[in-house]
């Protein structure tokens, strides 16, 4: 039985990680990528998703730099609606200069036009965004379920790795049949498996 449901888990996690400032926010996201960037998935993927990050959110500017660097497709949400259903869908980012526009919620999604769209099965890697995490890959996002649908269209050997800070991972939170599990929860210390 859970004291909290995912609600109240989510109001917390937002309020504590809205106490972060700026320069703490920097140094743990650049460790996050160290350690996310040192795992053999990563390593061996050549078409990483990554998201572009908002309110006070794990930044991911270092990730998509180092991917870039390394040759590897990098692919970033774009939030449509087909069908009169808003969901993700993946497009290619060749750089972070001038090919981003603010998209749903205001959050940088990639220009449609200028951008290569990237079919869910060729991605090796999803870097997941999160409010709340748990030890054993349980995620806890906005509630919009955008991350949910999507995640069950890439492969089944994609790995699905949250990255969030120590303050938004718990020991347990509650979990529906629809949530996907992460591979993987990196924070700045520690690395769940």
């Amino acid at each position: 039985m859970f004291v909290k449901d995912k609600r109240e888990l989510r109001k917390e996690a937002l309020n504590i990680r809205k106490g972060l400032s700026e320069e703490e926010i920097i140094e743990k996201s650049k460790l996050i990528t160290e350690k996310l960037i040192s795992l053999d998935g990563f390593y061996n993927s050549k078409c990483v998703m990554a998201y572009m990050d908002f309110k006070n959110e794990v930044m991911t500017r270092f990730l998509i730099e180092h991917c870039l660097n390394l040759g590897k497709i990098v692919a970033l949400p774009l939030i449509d609606c087909v069908d009169g259903v808003k969901k993700i869908f993946p497009y290619e980012l060749t750089n972070q200069e001038g090919c981003l526009k603010p998209g749903t919620y205001g959050i940088l999604e990639p220009v449609k036009e200028f951008s290569r769209k990237i079919d869910p099965k060729d991605i090796d890697l999803v870097v997941v965004p999160g409010v709340v995490f748990d030890v054993k890959g349980g995620r806890i996002g906005y509630g919009a379920g955008y991350y949910d649908i999507f995640l069950r269209e890439v492969r089944k050997d994609c790995l699905k790795i949250g990255i969030a800070f120590d303050i938004q991972v718990f020991p347990s939170i509650p979990k529906e049949e629809h949530d996907i599990l992460m591979d993987a929860v990196v924070t700045e210390n520690e690395i769940y498996f």
